[in-house]
């Protein structure tokens, strides 16, 4: 943390990780606000060598990590349930980002989709149409984010409210008190879930 930041803040990037496309999310949290910087989706040649795509992650986290002055690296636990070939090639992808935060002295918190889901929406199974309604919501975007930039956004979200940030809707910002306050009772987000249930089962009507 330099000497210009604020202080209560934070500066998180969010991964979502994987061997042919990476979502990331820049955000930055002061005081009770949470802000979405930039966020988007490294897409790699789907067709190209394990080794030229595991090049092309480190050249595109290389750069997200000096265009922005992080704090912390949030990042999605692997989960493959049954194809062990999946399971390494991801877990190589995991590394580089990983691997480049800790070289920068950057702390890094890795959270199961499971739990990213349950924070964001309420439930563990929720569909990713849910979570990217939610991500919308919360963070007042135009348009819905893709699916890997959303889960990137939904786990730099859930760090900060481990870090003490929970979460409520208010514009362009996730604002709260505590973890106490965020877990009693009804709240905010369990309000905002329902409404990304209804605003996905709507849109699918629609088609």
């Amino acid at each position: 943390m330099d000497a210009t930041q604020p202080k209560n803040s934070l500066r998180i990037l969010g991964i979502d990780p994987g061997s042919q496309k990476m979502g990331w999310a820049a955000l930055t949290c002061q005081g009770p606000v949470l802000q979405r910087i930039d966020s988007g989706t490294l897409r790699l040649n789907a067709r190209a060598a394990l080794p030229e795509r595991l090049a092309a992650l480190l050249v595109g986290c290389t750069k997200l990590l000096e265009q922005f002055p992080f704090d912390v690296l949030a990042i999605e636990a692997a989960f493959v349930r049954d194809n062990p070939h999946t399971a390494l090639v991801l877990g190589q992808a995991r590394g580089i980002p990983i691997a480049l935060a800790a070289a920068r002295g950057l702390p890094v918190y890795e959270y199961a989709p499971a739990t990213v889901k349950r924070t964001l929406v309420g439930s563990g199974r929720a569909e990713k149409s849910q979570v990217q309604h939610m991500i919308q919501t919360l963070l007042s975007l135009p348009t819905l984010p893709a699916e890997d930039e959303a889960d990137a956004l939904a786990v730099a979200i859930t760090h900060a409210r481990e870090a003490g940030f929970a979460l409520a809707s208010q514009p362009n910002r996730v604002a709260t008190a505590t973890h106490a306050a965020a877990a009693a009772g009804p709240t905010a987000a369990n309000t905002l879930y329902m409404q990304a249930v209804l605003a996905a089962k709507s849109k699918g009507r629609a088609r």
